[in-house]
């Protein structure tokens, strides 16, 4: 692909762009994306210590969609009125979305019904607002389904996707996308990988870099939403399709599941 600035406009629908990794030089950061396209930003919170810093970056950044959640790593630092909190936020941002929110079977040090609780309040207010919601779900599929059973969301992005195919059509019986990241290109050569991407439908399917997070060289290096074409090639050859077949698909997706103005 080229840097072609008039080429067609992209959405990262994932990455974190309030985080200290970019407080140096974010605008430089978001120029480097618009340098390949990447025009639009869905950017997540992880707790209310960092909302305020996502507002700020979303009031001076029309390109920036809020995301404000609380993430399943650190449920023990929500605050005591945290559900008033995340309500006030959506409130004032009536385009914003709730994430980054979901559960975590690796964590040691955050207990599950601590972290399904706070889930399923997320998703609570999520159904009240009728706001999208982004998920992270990582070794905890067992858990996540019985909650999302019991009270689905409008719909939900299942955020850097390691699911397996079948999961694929377990979570499309709701309104769910899935979005891909870096991992991709660390592990496009594994069966679960390749089976997952290519059982997604074309209109579920979103790109995302999850910066700072997941730089396909691995985590001693930054990730910024510029690497997002790297990815769209790698699951476009993953998927056997042409890639401007694939970023147009993800884009109109992208308009449909965060309901914004986003131009092509």
């Amino acid at each position: 692909m080229s840097d072609d600035p008039n080429q067609m406009i992209l959405t990262d629908a994932h990455c974190h762009l309030q985080d200290p990794a970019f407080v140096s030089d974010i605008s430089e950061v978001i120029k480097r994306a618009t340098l390949f396209g990447i025009r639009h930003f869905a950017v997540n919170g992880t707790s209310p210590a960092d909302w305020s810093q996502l507002a700020e970056l979303a009031n001076k950044t029309p390109e920036v969609i809020p995301l404000f959640g609380v993430h399943p790593w650190k449920v023990e630092e929500r605050s005591e009125n945290g559900e008033e909190h995340l309500k006030a936020m959506l409130i004032r941002f009536p385009k914003a979305g709730i994430g980054e929110i979901g559960l975590d079977g690796l964590l040691t040090d955050a207990p599950m019904d601590l972290q399904v609780q706070v889930f399923r309040q997320q998703l609570k207010i999520s159904r009240q607002f009728k706001r999208p919601c982004t998920i992270h779900a990582v070794k905890a599929w067992s858990q996540l389904l019985p909650v999302l059973k019991e009270s689905p969301p409008p719909k939900f992005l299942l955020h850097s996707f390691g699911g397996s195919a079948e999961q694929v059509g377990t979570f499309l019986k709701w309104e769910a996308y899935f979005s891909f990241g870096g991992a991709v290109i660390r592990h496009s050569n594994s069966q679960k990988v390749k089976e997952a991407l290519q059982t997604v439908p074309a209109d579920r399917l979103l790109l995302e870099t999850d910066a700072p997070f997941q730089h396909p060289e691995g985590k001693d290096h930054r990730q910024e939403p510029a690497g997002l074409l790297k990815i769209a090639e790698a699951v476009a050859e993953v998927r056997g399709e042409p890639i401007e077949d694939l970023l147009k698909n993800c884009e109109e997706n992208a308009k449909n599941f965060f309901e914004v103005p986003i131009r092509f």
